[in-house]
């Protein structure tokens, strides 16, 4: 039984000393390994976000020069959308 954790204690020993030498390795592998999880984060907020927002506000098409906008940004006039006051006075002179 003592022969036992005699070798548990060299194999424990020579791990120690294994880590003590390979220490700066070890923490760049670490370090790679947080900023990997912590990109693979951001692209999961940010596909939420986008997609939140992306859907909210629907895009109309104006009459006169064919210009898609968000609909809460377009001039209507009737059931007519426009881009710009330019383009309603363009519609109106032709």
């Amino acid at each position: 039984m003592r022969e036992i954790f005699v070798i548990l204690f060299v194999i424990l020993v020579l791990l120690g000393l294994t880590a003590l030498r390979y220490r700066k390795q070890i923490a760049g592998i670490l370090g790679l390994a947080r900023a990997l999880k912590d990109a693979k984060d951001a692209v999961g907020q940010s596909r939420t976000i986008s997609s939140d927002d992306a859907t909210s506000i629907p895009l109309v098409n104006c009459s006169k020069c064919g210009v898609w906008v968000p609909q809460n940004k377009a001039r209507k006039i009737g059931e007519i959308f426009y881009c710009s006051d330019e383009c309603v006075q363009l519609q109106k002179s032709s």
